[in-house]
């Protein structure tokens, strides 16, 4: 947009010099003069005299203004209320309050439109003394007095001194002496003398409004007209900011076209740009219906009914009169550009950059086209060629300071901080009043880790152009980021307004109750974020999040309601957003896929765990935090404590830098069981972002148990060990569709077992090694990923005994190594999802085993070689999923999944099959998974859920004759830390319990789940699982861990002061604990209980805790658990 005739150039730079050293209001003063426009003038309260008022001047309490005809003006108070005042408005400051309040404004006749930030306080009546002593800003008039308790009003002074107030959002108490009305939204009241105060009812509210907008003159767009010997006056009057006196003169050049035909065609286009000035858009289009009719053959009358239509917020309109338009104008430019425009609102970003590359081709020289193809590429993450395209129009236009602005807000995402900073002070310096320009300072200053002096940035552009949707998306950053969540609300209720599309204000408004626990509120939220994910311009902005919280299904699980948030979460999944892994990975109690999909989201955003620990920031914000958490755990078998010390954070400058480090020293205690242990780990993780393409992840953790009387071999021994785990790995983003994923890790288990009351000892040492390498492209045809992955694991274990004449030896070498290829192809045909994997592997092991007797008395020995076990599988397998939705309330799923597990410790392949989550109970290296699994889910209604499934699982893992597993191993890995979990969810009764192992057998499910939410702040679940297995070795018994029947009821209420309560009762018949059936236990049912405590700034957490309640095996625990973040 062109900014021509607001202030002389040497003005202009003075302005904007003076500016840079400066973003928020002084202190001394009270208010700041951010835009004139036209003749506008003010009053020092000590001298008296008027004098022209400039951009950036401070104003004092006293001090008056006023505005001429066809002139406006904006001030920003220091307590945040904004003011913009029409033409021929008289407006004085009487007194400027601060946060606390205290703010009275004087409007003596003509048109003011405001939001504040401050409301008043009780009932108001002009005739008591309540307006001084409870009010927080008030505005008056000749004939009223005005408390705000809202947030976005206009008050209309006439001539006779009649007040008229319409308020648009929050309410408003007008009063005279005779009486006192509250004004709600979209409601109007009107004081007279004499009469007490009239409401009534407004119908298009926001009609009244249009003249608070960002439109400016220009006349050089108009070529045919500003080059005509007829334009001269017309310039030399807007240079003189004699708007009205311009207005009039064209207008009088229209009316003598209708005689003589004398006005080209842009002085028509010209008077429509003087009504959409004033407000009056009715006029601006029939300006431009007159105009078509004199110059049907012109283009441009029927764009700029396009762009007239998009400023009244009718998008329907601008389409469908930019489709009408294109039938007869097909090469048309200026329609070209309003057709990108409208395919950015529709969050179609490939056609928005077809439409304006198109536009770039055919007028190569026209600014606008590169500007808009920047703009959009930019909103893609596309950031080289949008650089270059904003460039180009910088380099069109250098005395633009709009190309500029955006250029600086791309730098900004790009987190090339300092470029940002040049280009922005630029913007600034040609325009101290371009709103594009203070919503990048906005940004960039969020960015900065400076929330205050953003929020001043952002307030000055949404005074300029209250419907720009990214600055009132900003402004909601930045007060959340300070601590006011309603005026945040309130300014996400504007960016909907502003963008009815754009899902990004559903997100934040979802994150911000999560935060507040205000479950139903957030999930409401994310209905309306899911509703409209399609149009979601890129994940840049929701990117940085520690935990998945952004991920949609987060508000659904923060209710307890898990398999409602699965759904969710499936549906918004996406490759390249780090929140879709970390989600899920939380909904996995099996370390194999849990820790894939961590993996997999911290390699996707390695700086994801420098974020704030306490209430969400929303977008990533630099800073540094620190963490204590302490829990106590008792029961009759043991005690538990446990100490943990947390330091973490980001930086922003001179790169993206995210670093962490966590130490937890847990110590256990016997009780009737006689153990003693500590455990005490160390975990260090780094990420850096060199630039936006390209990421590394970096990450450690060692772990030392010590285990005192531990009956193993006697009933003495004691168990000793290091475990470390090293990883390492990147992400190169080629395009904002295509990415490279890798990574390499190593670990080292070193145990030893030693008896303190026999001459016994075993030494155990597992070393693995594996990477992985994975290209998933996002294309029309789908989205495509290809991968590589290998894996070694090499285990020796010395076991000595010594006796009275002999000394045995006994030693095992086992190594398992494989590798193996994988693809995939997802794409969605309407309501159809189909996903198909091909999965290639090979595995190998190979196990000797030696026995080394040596006779004590002599020194003789002898070793003898038992026979070499090897097994080598290979697997060629397809998995194959389909999803299918045909209403918005119901989905249904199927799934078949083959695969054989890698030898790496985890993968970079996909963890699910359309939806359907890996579950992989018991299944190790080299071990196989057939797996065919039916699903259905359905919305019953907006507060009730069901899901039923049936599940058939076929594991075959690798054996030896006698049915011990070859390729046993657990992950120790703990990335789960990384997220810094405060507890509250409790813990699931199969948690609680070891996960199953075995050697081959067939598990059959089926089941149903229903939830439900009871009130705003209660909800209930209920689930059914009936299992039947085969026990391929061990016929007679069923496989471990799989009762028979197993029902489950929850119960979550989000109590006053910020409780929340939750319990779960879970019963279940008769199971066996290994695949041999000699432990069995009984059918019981385990109760758990919690109830959590955080403050509303989530920098303390308390909870206590309870689990197996209602067992008869006396295993009952409970426990309690403080954090406190810093």
């Amino acid at each position: 947009m062109k900014h021509s005739f607001r202030l002389t150039n040497a003005a202009q730079v003075c302005a904007g010099l003076a500016l840079i050293s400066t973003v928020q209001v002084a202190r001394a003063n009270d208010a700041e003069v951010i835009m004139v426009q036209g003749k506008v003038e003010v009053r020092d309260q000590t001298t008296g005299v008027w004098r022209t008022a400039l951009a950036q001047q401070p104003l004092k309490a006293g001090d008056a203004v006023r505005t001429g005809e066809s002139s406006q003006m904006a001030l920003l108070v220091k307590d945040k209320t904004q003011v913009r005042l029409n033409q021929l408005s008289s407006f004085q400051i009487k007194q400027a309050g601060d946060a606390n309040g205290g703010t009275s404004l004087e409007l003596t006749g003509g048109r003011m439109w405001a939001q504040a930030k401050q409301f008043t306080v009780g009932l108001l009546r002009a005739t008591t003394s309540l307006i001084s002593q409870q009010r927080k800003l008030v505005v008056t008039t000749p004939t009223a007095t005005i408390g705000i308790r809202g947030t976005d009003w206009e008050v209309n002074v006439g001539d006779d001194g009649a007040t008229v107030v319409s308020v648009f959002s929050g309410e408003v108490a007008v009063a005279n002496d005779l009486g006192e009305v509250s004004v709600g939204p979209s409601e109007q009241a009107t004081v007279r003398n004499g009469v007490p105060p009239q409401k009534t009812v407004l119908t298009n509210a926001r009609d009244r409004v249009q003249w608070v907008s960002a439109v400016r003159l220009d006349l050089d767009r108009y070529p045919d007209f500003a080059q005509s010997p007829a334009a001269a006056p017309v310039r030399d009057m807007l240079q003189a900011q004699k708007i009205q006196d311009a207005r009039k003169h064209t207008e009088a050049m229209l009316v003598a076209n209708t005689s003589s035909g004398a006005a080209p065609a842009g002085a028509w286009l010209l008077a429509s740009d003087f009504a959409l000035l004033s407000g009056d858009i009715p006029l601006a289009r029939g300006r431009l219906d007159d105009g078509q009719k004199r110059f049907p053959n012109d283009d441009r009358f029927p764009a700029y009914q396009a762009r007239a239509a998009l400023l009244s917020g009718d998008t329907a309109l601008a389409r469908q009169t930019v489709e009408a338009a294109r039938k007869r104008f097909p090469e048309s430019v200026e329609l070209g550009l309003v057709d990108g425009e409208l395919g950015r609102l529709d969050g179609d970003g490939a056609a928005a950059v077809a439409r304006f590359g198109s536009a770039t081709q055919k007028a190569p020289a026209d600014f606008r086209a590169w500007q808009g193809l920047g703009v959009t590429l930019a909103e893609q993450e596309d950031f080289d060629p949008a650089r270059a395209a904003l460039t180009k129009a910088i380099g069109l236009v250098p005395q633009f300071a709009s190309p500029l602005a955006d250029l600086g807000a791309l730098e900004t995402r790009a987190q090339r901080l300092s470029q940002a900073q040049v280009a922005i002070d630029q913007s600034l310096v040609l325009a101290p009043d371009d709103y594009v320009a203070w919503t990048s300072r906005g940004i960039l200053l969020l960015a900065q880790g400076k929330p205050e002096a953003a929020l001043e940035a952002l307030l000055k552009a949404g005074l300029l152009e209250p419907r720009y949707a990214r600055a009132q998306l900003y402004t909601a950053i930045a007060w959340y980021q300070i601590g006011r969540d309603d005026a945040a609300l309130a300014a996400l209720e504007r960016t909907k307004k502003a963008d009815p599309n754009d899902p990004l204000p559903y997100f934040y408004e979802a994150q911000i109750h999560r935060d507040g626990l205000n479950p139903t509120a957030a999930i409401a939220a994310a209905r309306e974020a899911m509703a409209r994910f399609q149009f979601l311009k890129s994940l840049g902005p929701i990117a940085t999040d520690r935990q998945g919280n952004a991920n949609l299904g987060a508000a659904y699980a923060l209710f307890g309601l898990e398999s409602w948030a699965k759904r969710i979460a499936q549906d918004s999944q996406h490759p390249f957003f780090a929140g879709s892994y970390l989600f899920m990975a939380e909904r996995s109690t099996e370390a194999f896929v849990k820790n894939s999909s961590l993996i997999q989201g911290y390699l996707t955003d390695p700086t994801l765990f420098g974020a704030s620990p306490q209430r969400s920031k929303l977008i990533g914000s630099p800073g540094g935090y620190a963490a204590l958490d302490a829990s106590y755990r008792q029961s009759d078998a043991f005690s538990a404590t446990t100490a943990s010390v947390i330091a973490n954070g980001y930086a922003s400058s001179p790169m993206p830098v995210a670093g962490f480090i966590q130490y937890e020293a847990p110590q256990f205690r016997s009780g009737n069981v006689e153990f003693n242990a500590t455990a005490p780990s160390l975990i260090t993780a780094m990420g850096f972002r060199p630039d936006a393409h390209f990421g590394v992840f970096l990450y450690r953790d060692q772990f030392k148990p010590t285990i005192d009387n531990v009956p193993i071999f006697t009933d003495g021994d004691r168990v000793t060990g290091t475990v470390v785990r090293t990883d390492m790995g990147a992400q190169w983003q080629l395009d904002p569709r295509t990415a490279i994923w890798a990574r390499t890790g190593q670990g080292q288990d070193d145990t030893a077992v030693t008896s303190n009351v026999a001459a016994q000892s075993t030494a155990y040492r597992a070393e693995t090694k594996d990477a992985g390498l994975r290209l998933t492209a996002m294309r029309d045809s789908g989205e495509w990923t290809l991968g590589l992955e290998t894996g070694r694991s090499y285990k020796p274990l010395v076991n000595t005994g010594t006796g009275r004449r002999l000394e045995l030896a006994r030693a095992t070498d086992a190594t398992g190594e494989g590798d193996g290829a994988f693809g995939s192809w997802k794409k969605r045909f309407d309501t159809l999802l189909v996903q198909t994997d091909l999965n290639l592997a090979r595995y190998r092991f190979d196990q000797t085993e030696t026995i080394k007797t040596t006779t004590i008395a002599t020194g003789l020995s002898s070793t003898q070689s038992l026979p070499q076990i090897s097994r080598e599988v290979d697997a060629n397998t397809v998995n194959f999923g389909l999803a299918w939705s045909p209403t918005a309330s119901g989905t249904y799923r199927l799934a078949w999944q083959d695969l054989m597990r890698p030898a790496a410790s985890l993968s970079l392949a996909s963890q699910n099959t359309a939806g359907i989550s890996l579950d992989v109970p018991g299944l190790q290296a080299g071990g196989r998974l057939k797996r065919l699994r039916l699903q259905g889910e359905w919305e019953l209604s907006a507060s009730n859920f069901l899901m039923a499934f049936a599940d058939h699982r076929d594991i075959r893992n690798l054996f030896n004759t006698d049915g011990t597993l070859l390729n046993a191993s657990a992950s120790l890995a703990q990335y789960d830390r990384l997220r810094q979990q405060s507890g509250g969810q409790g813990e699931s009764a199969e948690a609680l319990e070891s996960s199953p192992s075995f050697a081959a057998g067939t598990v059959k499910t089926a089941g149903l789940t229903f939830e439900s939410m009871a009130s705003s702040h209660v909800s209930w679940t209920a689930s059914y699982v009936h299992a039947q297995t085969e026990n391929e070795l061990y016929p007679k018994v069923p496989l471990p861990q799989f009762p028979k029947h197993t029902v489950r009821f929850g119960l979550n209420w989000f109590a006053p002061e910020r409780w929340v309560l939750r319990s779960a009762l879970t019963g279940r018949t008769e199971r066996t604990t290994d695949a041999q059936g000699s432990n069995w236990l009984d059918p019981d049912w385990d109760l758990s209980l919690s109830a959590t405590w955080q403050d509303a700034a989530k920098r303390r957490s308390f909870e206590i805790f309870a689990a197996r309640l209602a067992r008869k095996d006396e295993s009952a625990a409970v426990g309690i658990r403080g954090n406190w973040r810093y």
